[in-house]
């Protein structure tokens, strides 16, 4: 194995990704340019610079991204268009992924693939030559500056690689690549943790400002510590892949970095729809707007129970007051848009609902110039409240919550209980209406620690088929009902919220 067969697929990739993305900083690795920019001060800073973009861009895109198909797999979002997989991998019952190369939406992980090692394969040089002695910037003044984010963006890479990916191959400056082997997806996020705590020992013992091209703003080295330390308390809390590896995770930990975290939700400030625009979500703009995005009836029966979690046979005359919704919770209205509106029954009415979601609309309606929220500090008061709860420290957890969201937003009755189930469903009820959109998979991350995705959803995608055939090692896939491939609870899931026929 090395480092050419492992990552080949970059090169194939860079020919059929649209001109409307800059991805000249992914690493070529049959370009020979790659070791005059390595050779140079300059060079080294400048591809640092371009890291957290090509990692945002995957994150936040919609059409070379998991995103989507995490989203309605989730049974958070629902839609009736094909695009981006949406349709095949919402399916009712689920089917098994097509992990060949020839289908037609392969890119749905082949591409996250190839960014994310783009990334990591581009930081772990970075790490190396600035460790062998490299200074950056006036008297070696911005040398950590660069290392700091370097190692931050190694863990980015490893650690999403991590979330989305039953096996992987996490490398960091020291690895061989002709001796590199397959692990699971366990070695992938402890390595990508380690990362991310060496990028926050370094943004703790300096002090700097990135420049703003790196991340569209203003970022200091107490930001990035910050935004670091959510990053680890994300990767620990959203890669179980079924209830007993969430119970197993360093609740601990959890904690302590949640703590340590962003105190204001933490957004990229996007700068418009133009071909050479480099800050845009079309995760967030296609999935919430008007006419593409619907919400499933499984969160609006959150919401208001006497609404079905699922679309009734009958059709809408069935449902209480045509689907509109009675609810305590002041969201119901500031979030979501009674919109009844439904097309396609041949693709399954079980895909219909009563209700969009808007809280997105000032992004939406701002052509992309408005701040694109990638985190929001209620995720880290929810850690907490969640850390402390698993930890048996139930009074501090009622605490959290009701100082939070679930008073201030949702002007619902603060949670009078010490019940530690009451506590984590309190949680699991915030988290569903005040996260999603913002980060890639967190509702599909949140359905799958506490064993609720559907019956037959994947619970990680294999290893893209063309970069197994490049490699020449056999296909194989997950998910499905009849016929269904992957262990259960440990690749595809079963004894979920909902099961067809049940």
């Amino acid at each position: 194995m090395n480092k050419y067969s492992i990552y080949s697929l970059l090169t194939l990739f860079l020919l059929a990704v649209p001109s409307c993305t800059d991805y000249l900083q992914e690493e070529n690795l049959n370009n020979p340019n790659t070791d005059a920019v390595m050779s140079t001060p300059v060079g080294v800073k400048a591809l640092t610079g371009s890291l957290f973009n090509t990692w945002f861009n995957a994150e936040q895109h919609n059409l070379y991204s998991p995103g989507p198909s995490l989203w309605v797999m989730s049974d958070w979002g629902t839609v009736t268009f094909a695009n981006y997989s949406c349709q095949d991998m919402s399916k009712e019952p689920r089917e098994f992924l097509n992990n060949t190369p020839s289908y037609g939406y392969s890119s749905v992980n082949r591409v996250w693939w190839s960014n994310m090692y783009s990334v990591i394969t581009s930081a772990n040089d970075v790490v190396k030559v600035v460790n062998n002695g490299m200074k950056i910037g006036t008297n070696g003044n911005e040398t950590q500056m660069v290392l700091g984010m370097a190692y931050f963006m190694q863990g980015l890479g490893n650690g999403y690689i991590g979330l989305i990916f039953d096996k992987a191959y996490p490398s960091d400056e020291f690895t061989d690549y002709a001796t590199l082997t397959q692990q699971d997806y366990h070695a992938s996020i402890n390595l990508s943790v380690l990362q991310l705590e060496k990028a926050i020992a370094i943004f703790d013992a300096n002090s700097f400002t990135i420049p703003v091209d790196w991340m569209n703003g203003n970022y200091t080295n107490v930001d990035l510590s910050r935004i670091a330390h959510s990053f680890i308390a994300r990767l620990l809390v959203y890669s179980p892949r079924n209830t007993t590896e969430r119970d197993a995770v360093d609740w601990g930990k959890v904690l302590t970095n949640a703590q340590a975290g962003i105190t204001n939700d933490f957004s990229i400030q996007g700068d418009g729809n133009i071909s050479d625009r480099k800050w845009m979500s079309w995760y967030k703009y296609y999935m919430a707007r008007a006419g593409w995005g619907k919400v499933d009836m499984r969160v609006l029966h959150m919401l208001d129970s006497n609404i079905p979690a699922n679309w009734p046979d009958d059709g809408i005359s069935t449902l209480p007051n045509n689907g509109i919704m009675d609810t305590q919770d002041s969201r119901g209205l500031s979030d979501f848009e009674y919109n009844s509106s439904n097309d396609r029954p041949e693709r399954g009415t079980y895909r219909w609902s009563t209700y969009r979601y808007s809280r997105l609309d000032d992004y939406i309606n701002a052509n992309f110039f408005a701040p694109v929220v990638m985190m929001r500090k209620s995720e880290m008061d929810l850690f907490i409240a969640e850390a402390y709860t698993r930890t048996d420290q139930l009074s501090a957890a009622v605490s959290i919550i009701n100082s939070g969201t679930r008073v201030t937003r949702g002007n619902l009755p603060a949670l009078a209980s010490n019940n530690k189930d009451e506590i984590l469903n309190a949680i699991f009820y915030e988290r569903t209406l005040e996260l999603p959109l913002t980060g890639m998979g967190i509702e599909y991350f949140d359905m799958r620690r506490n064993g609720l995705l559907q019956d037959g959803s994947l619970l990680h995608f294999p290893i893209p088929g063309q970069q197994l055939e490049v490699m020449s090692l056999s296909n194989y896939t997950f998910g499905g009902i009849n016929p269904q491939y992957g262990i259960p609870n440990i690749d595809v899931a079963v004894n979920g919220w909902y099961n067809v026929g049940n």
